[in-house]
């Protein structure tokens, strides 16, 4: 299906704004296959999304700004994830294994960044504590953490006003 120049931008515009490629797919409602070929067709023509991603970054942020921001977007990556797993109509056991997965990966991240940024130990600590439970609930409950999955982005907004 062919797709317009302003969904192309659209794309462009949320990959550099820092959604992840695939959700910005997502929410303009492309493949994430045509995405990463726009991304691969405009670095050929000299237009890196990833370089001015970075820009967009930087720019007039010093460098707390620019931490806060890597969390920000990382914790609006989870919560769009979280979301688009809530509306699938994949079964509940896939549901359960992804929401492991992303637990990990955000207990991971969070852990990482607390070596760069000691402020931010406190919620990565809170966030494998939360990645802890999900392995659990996947391994012997994937029902009950398919029930605690609409409940994760009220979660994390009590942690980051916790540990803020």
């Amino acid at each position: 299906m062919a797709h317009t120049q302003e969904t192309r931008d659209k794309v462009r515009q949320l990959y550099v704004e820092g959604m992840p490629l695939n959700g910005a797919a997502v929410t303009c409602g492309v493949n994430y296959e045509t995405a990463r070929n726009w991304k691969s067709r405009a670095q050929a023509k000299g237009d890196d999304w990833d370089t001015a991603r970075a820009a967009y970054r930087v720019s007039d942020q010093g460098l707390d700004d620019l931490n806060k921001q890597l969390v920000e977007d990382f914790a609006r990556q989870v919560i769009t994830t979280t979301r688009e797993l809530e509306s699938s109509t994949m079964p509940a056991g896939d549901k359960a294994q992804l929401l492991a997965q992303l637990a990990d990966a955000y207990a991971k991240f969070s852990k990482s960044f607390s070596r760069l940024n000691p402020q931010f130990s406190g919620l990565s600590v809170a966030m494998d504590t939360v990645q802890v439970i999900a392995t659990f609930l996947r391994r012997n409950d994937p029902d009950a953490l398919t029930a605690l999955q609409p409940h994760f982005e009220e979660i994390a907004a009590i942690l980051g006003k916790r540990h803020a």
